[in-house]
C-alpha cells in the first residue's frame, strides 16, 4: 500500500471531529487518547505515551498561562515516566514523524483550520502540543470534555 492510499483510509477534519465527539462528555484523557488514536500516532511507540502525558500537562495549567518546554514539561514527563528530559523530546519529535509520515496530522489542521506552512515537515513538539492543547480547550468550553 503506497503512502496516498494509506493516508486517505484515514478520517478526514469533520469525520474526525464527529468520531470524537459522538461519545459524549468525556474526561481530558480519554478525549486526548482517542484523538492520538484516530491520527494515527502508533501506541507501540514511547513517544507517544510522553506525547499524551505531555499534552495533559499543559492542558492542566490552563488556557491563559505560558509553559516551558525545556524548563517544565518535558522534565515533568521525564520524571512521571522514569526516563531523561532528552530521551522524553526526542522521543515525542520521533512520534510526530512517525505520525506525520504514515499518520493523519492534516486531518486534524483540517478540524482546526489552521494551514501547514509545508505538509512535508512534520510540526515542532511545541507547535503539535500546544495545537491540541488550544484544541482540548475549546471543546471543553463546548460541553464535550468534563
Amino acid at each position: 500500500m503506497n503512502n496516498s492510499n494509506y493516508k486517505n483510509a484515514f478520517l478526514h477534519g469533520n469525520e474526525l471531529y464527529h468520531q470524537l465527539i459522538d461519545g459524549g462528555t468525556q474526561d481530558a484523557y480519554t478525549f486526548t487518547e482517542q484523538l492520538m488514536m484516530y491520527l494515527g500516532f502508533k501506541s507501540k511507540l514511547v513517544g507517544t505515551q510522553f506525547l499524551l502525558n505531555a499534552i495533559l500537562f499543559v492542558y492542566s495549567k490552563g488556557a491563559t498561562e505560558h509553559v516551558s518546554y525545556t524548563n517544565e514539561v518535558y522534565p515533568a514527563v521525564a520524571k512521571e515516566m522514569n526516563s531523561t528530559v532528552g530521551r522524553v523530546e526526542r522521543a515525542i519529535r520521533n512520534s510526530i514523524i512517525d505520525c506525520n509520515d504514515n499518520g493523519n496530522l492534516v486531518a486534524f489542521y483540517d478540524l482546526i483550520h489552521c494551514q501547514l506552512t509545508d505538509p512535508n515537515y512534520p510540526p515542532s513538539n511545541s507547535e503539535l502540543i500546544s495545537s491540541i492543547v488550544t484544541f482540548l480547550h475549546l471543546e471543553e468550553h463546548k460541553g464535550h470534555i468534563a
